[in-house]
Order: structure tokens, then sequence, then C-alpha cells
């Protein structure tokens, strides 16, 4: 492993070296620029307005600081250009932008905290590209921590966001309080561009889609207000275009969004409304608008080198081509949209390798200095070659897991949903044949009754109150039938309170079979909804009807507790028990408990020995149902 360290060391400096001559190839054909002007700050400018439109000239333009700063600047512009080569990288080479943000944080221990703040949230960044969340929070922290420090409103607002987008990727509950309060430090020093920001991402949380829209919309409004913000402004028209459910009112905030996306060059922009346009004019059915822009939009993605976008468009111009009826066609765009996605896979791949192995330098960097600077060459000189084919090794070990945990996890998810389909029509048999059994019960009985009531009042019994005696007995009797009918009856259960089903279905095996059944049920009983009550009460009747047929001479206990995170049954009879090592489980009854268990996304254990009685414990999560 320290090897490897080592190797990975050895990598990054050939980059770090390849991307001095890179640099220092800005000096011999230089960018025309003002001359009687403050050039960092100059090229800064230049720097963020090339950045998405013209990644190349914006990193010419950083070179071309960074070489200034370094014959004629202080130390503090020295930070500054350091901090603009982070930022002309972070698009296409992560890898290289951490590692000037990393020489920018260095210098900046120097005594320059305010620039602190900023380089931190953008490690944050780069660390979150990682998929380093652990590392992320702690820069984005660091960020909010300095920002406060040295009062610098605009970096604490953009942390908040970041941490809200973060938050939200992993599916954290916290990333609408991140965003409100990204929205109230941006509201109260009136920075507009990232109140803009904050109201947008607020606005996804919104079911009612007339209120989204109105959020989105005062988000545009504080954007207007900020220059530079043509980017982000052409992203919530893109989203409010979403929100309209009528074509023609999408279509209109797409085209809006288009015309901001040209007149700022932000080409993923572009083709992102687009492509949106093109599913707009579909659904008005106008194919051939359609077709237009995904024609248009695809000229754009190549130029960018935009393999993601190249597959999404291919695969929208194949759903204009399959509703045109051109299947030929249809299929080549779908080819070529899977060739993409390999390509763009393969991309990012390389692209996080790098990065992984930038972010692993610096670890080992720290490692290093500890020893010295001669023993450090001797192992770099020796493992060159080994090094080299270590990466090589890692990379295709890498592909190669990706493709067989892929392969793995669609087998296993297909394999689930066979079980549970399978559970689905097992059960549905059974509630079907029960409903069945339940209405010939229901039908036949009064009949029954009546007939023998009638027989019964044709004998010559000469007692008249041993003849009324059977005659009630016989209607108790009816009475009990009916009620266990429309407790087998599925359509009938509505009718029930969960309490009712319980005691009602322990009364009615009490009465049939004589066997003591104690039942215990929560004072504070949860809502539970009626599939979840269905189950449970299905699940009882198989565990009593199991305790009527072997544990005759025993005593039955079933307790319902609540639980944290959902509702807990434990049964337990003074039955024989059994053996289950000898016994096979193969009964429909038992099948049942675990079907219906699975489908509620709960766990059933059964326990039993010879003498010992039989116990379960079934435990329904309520938080997934």
């Amino acid at each position: 492993m320290r090897n490897f360290s080592l190797f990975v060391v050895f990598l990054i400096g050939v980059t770090s070296g390849l991307l001095t001559l890179f640099v220092s190839s800005v000096a011999a054909n230089p960018l025309p620029i003002p001359a009687k002007v403050d050039s960092i700050s100059i090229l800064d400018s230049l720097v963020n307005r090339n950045k998405v439109s013209n990644n190349t000239a914006a990193i010419r333009y950083a070179g071309k600081a960074l070489i200034y700063a370094e014959n004629h600047g202080t130390l503090q512009g020295l930070i500054r250009a350091y901090m603009l080569m982070g930022e002309a990288f972070k698009k296409n080479y992560k890898d290289s932008s951490f590692i000037y943000y990393s020489k920018a944080l260095k210098l900046s221990y120097s005594g320059y905290e305010k620039e602190r703040s900023n380089i931190f949230l953008n490690l944050a960044l780069i660390y979150k590209s990682a998929l380093d969340m652990n590392k992320a929070f702690q820069y984005i922290d660091s960020s909010i921590t300095f920002a406060q420090k040295t009062k610098n409103s605009r970096v604490m607002s953009d942390a908040y966001n970041i941490l809200g987008n973060i938050k939200k990727s992993i599916q954290d509950k916290d990333a609408r309080a991140m965003y409100d309060s990204a929205f109230n430090i941006a509201q109260r020093y009136s920075l507009y561009k990232q109140m803009g920001n904050a109201l947008g991402n607020l606005a996804k949380f919104d079911t009612n889609v007339r209120e989204s829209i109105k959020k989105h919309k005062e988000a545009l409004g504080y954007l207007q207000k900020s220059q530079g913000s043509e980017e982000e402004m052409a992203q919530i028209l893109i989203n409010i275009g979403f929100r309209y459910p009528r074509p023609d009112s999408a279509l209109f905030y797409f085209t809006r969004a288009l015309e901001l996306a040209k007149l700022g060059k932000f080409p993923e922009t572009e083709v992102g409304a687009y492509n949106n346009m093109a599913y707009s004019y579909m659904d008005m059915g106008n194919l051939a608008m359609a077709e237009i822009c995904v024609q248009n939009a695809i000229p754009i993605a190549e130029l960018d080198i935009n393999h993601d976008w190249l597959s999404t468009l291919y695969d929208t111009y194949a759903d204009i081509l399959n509703t045109k009826g051109e299947y030929k066609r249809a299929v080549q765009l779908q080819k070529k949209a899977m060739s993409e996605r390999v390509a763009g896979d393969k991309k990012q791949s390389a692209g996080q390798v790098r990065l992984l192995a930038a972010l692993l330098d610096t670890k080992n960097k720290e490692m290093l200095i500890q020893n010295k600077e001669n023993e450090l060459l001797l192992q770099r000189n020796r493992l060159q070659t080994t090094r080299f084919w270590l990466v090589l090794a890692v990379i295709l070990i890498i592909a190669v897991s990706f493709v067989f945990y892929w392969f793995q996890q669609r087998s296993r998810m297909k394999l689930k949903n066979e079980e549970v389909n399978s559970a689905k029509r097992l059960i549905e048999m059974e509630e079907s044949e029960k409903g069945r059994i339940a209405r010939e019960l229901h039908d036949i009985t009064g009949q029954l009754i009546m007939g023998i009531t009638g027989e019964i009042e044709n004998l010559d019994i000469p007692a008249s109150k041993v003849k009324e005696e059977i005659k009630e007995k016989i209607k108790v009797l009816g009475k009990s039938i009916r009620q266990i009918s429309h407790r087998m009856n599925r359509a009938m259960l509505e009718h029930f309170t969960f309490e009712e089903l319980m005691n009602g279905q322990c009364e009615d095996i009490q009465k049939l079979t004589g066997i003591p059944i104690f039942l215990t049920l929560p004072e504070n009983q949860v809502d539970l909804s009626r599939e979840v009550v269905s189950h449970l009460h299905r699940i009882v009747q198989e565990l009593l009807t199991n305790a009527g047929k072997y544990a005759k001479d025993g005593e039955v206990y079933i307790v319902f507790s609540n639980e944290p995170n959902g509702i807990k049954l434990s049964y337990s009879d003074t039955g024989p028990g059994f053996d289950t090592e000898k016994t096979e489980l193969k009964g429909m009854g038992l099948l049942n408990i675990f079907e219906r268990t699975k489908l509620l996304g709960g766990t059933a254990k059964m326990k039993s020995s010879p003498g010992n009685g039989t116990s379960w414990d079934v435990f329904i999560p309520l938080a997934k149902n």
C-alpha cells in the first residue's frame, strides 16, 4: 500500500509538471488584456466569464494571472492567482483544481483569513465530487467558521446553499433548513444572487404546483437584480417550465431559458432548454419542431464534448422518431445514445481516478514530510515501473468490479421483485378463497338456522323450556358463524377496528376449541393502515388455527406492543412444540405468515422445540408502510 501511495505521488508530480509546462506556454501565446489596470482583477473577470462557455480560454487567462503574480505580484496576489487556476480547472480537471486550491490554502495561513473561507468552500465541492462527504462537511464547516469570523456573508450563504445540496443528495431531512439559513443570511445583507439560489432550491420542496411556481418566479426576480446570474436564471426558467402541465406554457419558459443561455454562452443549459422544448413540442403534436430542437442541440453538446447530454439527446430523438413511426432510425439513435452513455461513464471514471489520486497525494505528502528526502527519492526511482502497472491494474479492477456489481444488483432486484409478486399472488389467491368460503357460510347459515329451528319447532318435545334453550343455542351458533364469515371476508374487514378484529378472532377460536387465549393490546394504539391491519389479522388467524390443531391442551398468549419504529407481535403457546431442524416447514399457514411479513417489509422469527411450546416474534415497520 505504501508503494502504491508513492507511485500516486509520482503520478501527480508528473501531472503537475505537465500543467506547469501548459501554464508556461501561455507566456509564449498571451491573450490580449488591457495594460494599465490591475491585471489580476481583469484576468479574474475573464476567467469567470469564460469558465463555462470556453474553458480552455479560462485556463489560459488563469495561467497568465499566475505568471504575472509570480513575477510582479504580492503574496495576496499569488493566492488569488492560485484560486483562479483552481476555478478555471474545476469544470473539467478537478484533480488539477484541487492542487491549486491546496497551494492557495497553504499560502493563506500567512495571515489571509478572508480568502481562506472561499478556498475551504471550493475544496468542499471537490471532496463532494470525490464522494467523500465527511471531508466535504468538514470543509464547509470550516468555510462557515472563517466566513463568520471575517464577516464574509456571501461565502456564508453560498456555504449553506451547498450544504443543503449535499444533504438533499443523501436525502437528509435537514436540507430544507440549510436552504432557509442561506436565504435568511442573503436577505439580511441584500445578496440577491444568493437569495435567488436559495429560494429556487426551497421551491423544489413545494408539492403544490402553484406555490412552487410562485417561489420560482420570486427567485427569478432576485436573480434579475444581480449581474452575472444569467445561468442561474435560465435554470430557474427551466424549473418553472417543468412545473406547468400545459406544454404551450412550459414552452414559453423553456424558450426564455434558451435565450438567456445563448446570451451568456452556457452550452449545457442551452442543450437542456432545447431538450425540454423538444418534449413540449412532442406533447403538442408538433414533431417537426421537436426534431429541429434536438438537431440544434446535438452540435452544441458535441462541441462541448458532453457525452451525458449527447446520450440524452439521442434518446429524445429516438422518442420523436418512434412517435413518427421511423423505428429503424430510432433504434440506430438508441444505440448511439448507449455509446455516448458509455463514453460519459468512462470520462467520469477517469476524472474520478485522477481526483482520487490527487486527494491521496495530499495525504501522502503529509506523511512523507517526516521522511528524509534522499529515502523518498530512492523509493520513487525504484518503484516507477511497478507503480504504473499498479495504477493500470487498479483501473481495470475498478471497471470489472463495477460491471460485476451492476449485474449482481440487477439480478438481485429482479429476484426480489419476483419473490414479492409471487407472495402477492399467493396471498391474493388465499384471500379470494376465504372470501368465497365466507360468502357461502353467510348465505347458507341463515337458511340452515331457519330450517333447523323449524324442525325443532315441529318436534314433540314435552319440555317447552328445553326446546327454547335448543333454539336459542342454535341462534347463537348461527350468529357466531356469521361473525366468523365477516372476519374471513376481506371486504368486511374495513368495518372492524384493529381491537375488534383481534378480540373477536380470539373469542371465536376460544369458543370453537376451548383453548384459553390471553390477548394484550397496547393502551395507546398507533394509527395502522388498512393493509397492515389486514395482514396482522391474517397472521394472528394462522397462528390461532395452528394452535387449535397442535396446542389443544395448552394456553395461548398474544401480546401486541408499540415499538419506536413499528409494531411488534409476540405469540407463545404451551403446546407440545416440535423439532424445527427435523420438521420441514412447508405448511401453507406458516408460509403465509412469512410472506405477509415480507410484503410489509418486516421480519418474522419462529422458535420451537419438543416439550417447550412454540413462539413467534413478528415486527412490522410502520415508517415504510
